[in-house]
């Protein structure tokens, strides 16, 4: 539902910005698989990286979770902030790049909708940082959100990583289980030229949410 600028997504009020990415099929599957979590995160820390709007930060500040949202967008983080006010929620939103500024065994949730597509980004076109994962498959902000996942997650946390099918998920789970982490597939969405996927990442076989 539109209505004078304003957007409502699964009972979300959202403010646009033309230099931030929108929910899409990506984040709508990204809901349905936070869907799965229990009703009250009180008392949980969450972190939704790569934040763009701050739609998932707001769905888990809804649950209870204190929640982060990190985005390298300071535009990002700004429209998060005032998005999560719009629903009544507390986001700390913060520019940031992926998780380098935090600190250890920080969350027990981490949700990252990454830029997926197998392309540069285009200097020409601000936008392009949300959707282009550079030419090694995509992947390459996705390598990088798994190689500092397990410095960030609580023993018994887990995470929420969107992948595409065009960004090879097999090197994904063998990345996962090579940093003694646990990975299921438990969301998919077939696309007309791709598949989207959402893995459940949880330190070793401990997580229990």
């Amino acid at each position: 539902m539109v209505r004078g600028g304003i957007t409502k997504i699964r009972g979300i009020t959202l403010s646009p910005d033309a230099e931030v990415y929108m929910p899409a099929e990506d984040t709508l599957l990204m809901i349905d698989a936070l869907s799965e979590l229990p009703s009250s995160l009180e008392g949980l820390n969450c972190l939704d990286v790569g934040t763009g709007t701050g739609i998932l930060a707001i769905y888990m500040a809804k649950l209870g979770c204190y929640t982060v949202a990190a985005d390298i967008s300071i535009r990002a983080a700004h429209l998060a902030r005032i998005n999560s006010e719009m629903n009544g929620t507390y986001v700390e939103a913060v520019q940031g790049d992926l998780m380098s500024y935090f600190r250890d065994s920080s969350f027990h949730i981490i949700t990252f909708n990454p830029p997926y597509i197998p392309e540069e980004i285009d200097s020409n076109i601000e936008l392009s940082v949300a959707w282009a994962g550079g030419s090694n498959l995509g992947r390459e902000l996705i390598d990088r959100f798994l190689e500092q996942l397990p410095r960030l997650l609580k023993e018994g946390g887990v995470s929420f990583l969107l992948n595409s099918s065009l960004n090879n998920p097999e090197l994904t789970l063998r990345k996962i289980e090579e940093l003694g982490m646990h990975g299921s597939i438990i969301k998919r969405l077939k696309l007309p030229f791709h598949e989207l996927i959402v893995w459940k990442i949880s330190r070793g076989r401990t997580g229990h949410l």
